[in-house]
């Protein structure tokens, strides 16, 4: 028997949240009832009217067209930039925080990260680095005001904004990862820093060079994580458990845009990046299905570099590590020189 529409809406609800009862509670708020009348929709009991089809499919943003055209040649996916305005780096955060703590809240969930690159996550290992990225993406992409007409300095990331990006990064931890990454993985941030640094965008020219050590701090520190096939916070100490594993495959034949996938018992999720950082969400099932097959197929073949893999980590990260001190060396020179 097909899966009604108020099933298809319910069960997308439901996924949402990370137990039954807090979907339950929450629609009653929603819809002004009590947990009788909730369950008796839950169970198609009580049919919902179209207003309210359409007033539910709104609030937690599921798409009817997903089950209206599951047949046809279509995929919908939502726009983080429609649904929200960029105007600091909070709003940005808040985002980004509030999809990964869904998926977080989840048990056996497992991340499937392909990117050119490094994942916003590892940025959150240092406050400087991921203070800069924010500056960048404010200027450039979201033309914030306040910030577009400044040049960076470290203190225009708060402490709050480093406290969301800590807990980012502990979620971040926490979720088991395979991850599929170019050679090419620091250039897009090196080129950014270069360039901030050639039009006079810093504050402290030095800073620059500040940026350059964290990040060969940073590679470094990913390159023991690699080692060990865990993941754990710059400074501490690496754990094995099965929450924290950290499979790296480095591949130079699929040049990819950044696209994360995360699977869990209750569904999938797509999150590809769209005029970076800004992201398109997707749940279809097929497109879902499709990525995680695409994912399998070409970590298989892929060179792994984590674990036991040595002599290709070595490779690897040693060439990130001449690459980052090439651009040092570079502004290191302008910055002797006042430029």
């Amino acid at each position: 028997m097909n899966q009604s529409l108020q099933d298809y809406l319910f069960e997308r609800i439901l996924n949402t949240f990370p137990k039954r009862s807090a979907a339950v509670e929450a629609l009653g708020k929603l819809m002004g009832l009590g947990k009788d009348a909730v369950y008796r929709r839950l169970r198609g009991h009580t049919l919902l009217s179209l207003d309210e089809l359409a007033a539910l499919a709104r609030e937690f943003k599921v798409s009817l067209d997903d089950y209206l055209f599951s047949r046809a040649d279509s995929v919908v996916f939502s726009y983080s930039s429609f649904s929200q305005t960029i105007s600091s780096y909070r709003d940005y955060l808040d985002s980004v925080s509030r999809n990964i703590e869904r998926i977080y809240l989840l048990p056996e969930k497992h991340f499937y990260y392909a990117t050119s690159e490094i994942p916003l996550f590892h940025y959150c290992h240092f406050p400087e680095v991921i203070g800069f990225k924010l500056y960048v993406w404010a200027r450039t992409i979201w033309s914030v005001p306040k910030i577009k007409e400044q040049a960076f300095h470290f203190d225009l990331l708060s402490q709050e904004d480093q406290r969301i990006t800590s807990e980012l990064l502990n979620m971040y931890n926490d979720i088991p990862s395979t991850e599929l990454w170019h050679l090419n993985i620091v250039d897009n941030t090196l080129n950014q820093i270069e360039y901030h640094v050639n039009i006079g965008g810093f504050q402290r020219p030095e800073d620059a060079l500040v940026l350059c050590d964290r990040l060969l701090e940073l590679c470094e520190h990913i390159r023991k994580m690699a080692a060990f096939g865990h993941k754990y916070r710059m400074g501490g100490e690496p754990q094995a458990t099965a929450t924290r594993t950290f499979d790296l495959f480095h591949n130079e034949m699929v040049f990819t845009n950044n696209n994360f996938l995360a699977v869990t018992p209750v569904g999938k999720v797509i999150f590809t990046t769209y005029c970076n950082p800004n992201f398109l969400k997707c749940t279809d099932e097929r497109m879902c299905n499709f990525t995680e097959d695409w994912f399998k197929n070409i970590t298989s073949k892929s060179i792994a570099i984590s674990n036991h893999a040595e002599k290709n980590r070595s490779w690897y990260f040693n060439t990130l590590h001449r690459k980052i001190e090439r651009v040092r060396t570079r502004i290191s020179n302008q910055v002797e020189e006042g430029f």
